[in-house]
């Protein structure tokens, strides 16, 4: 018998290469868009960001209660609170800025939330 063409046998194996290999590309993009999600979850840059302007705010913090050591009082306003400063403080977050109050001379980030950054 000499007949051409391709058996069942060749058929099957060919299915099951193509089958094994399209098993293991889809593996492979659901993985990746995961990781993708995991990374967007996680943030890492904007948590960077908020905790360097966190670290700013603590910094002008410091230069308020030394004030207040020198003076007894806190600075009357935030203007007080910015001359106090060689330069005005630059935050990471874009938009962000921080609030004073001159009764406790507590100051808070107007950007607290890593996904605003």
């Amino acid at each position: 018998m000499n007949q051409r063409g391709f058996g069942y046998i060749e058929i099957v194996i060919v299915l099951a290469v193509v089958a094994a290999a399209g098993y293991l590309l889809m593996q492979y993009f659901t993985t990746t868009a995961k990781t993708v999600e995991r990374m967007r979850q996680d943030r890492p840059l904007e948590r960077t960001r908020l905790a360097a302007d966190q670290a700013t705010l603590t910094a002008v913090q410091g230069l308020v209660r030394t004030y207040q050591a020198e003076k007894g009082q806190y600075p009357p306003d935030k203007a007080a609170v910015v001359g106090l400063l060689v330069s005005p403080p630059k935050f990471q977050c874009p938009g962000n800025d921080f609030e004073y109050d001159p009764a406790t001379g507590a100051l808070s980030l107007t950007i607290t939330d890593d996904s605003r950054c």
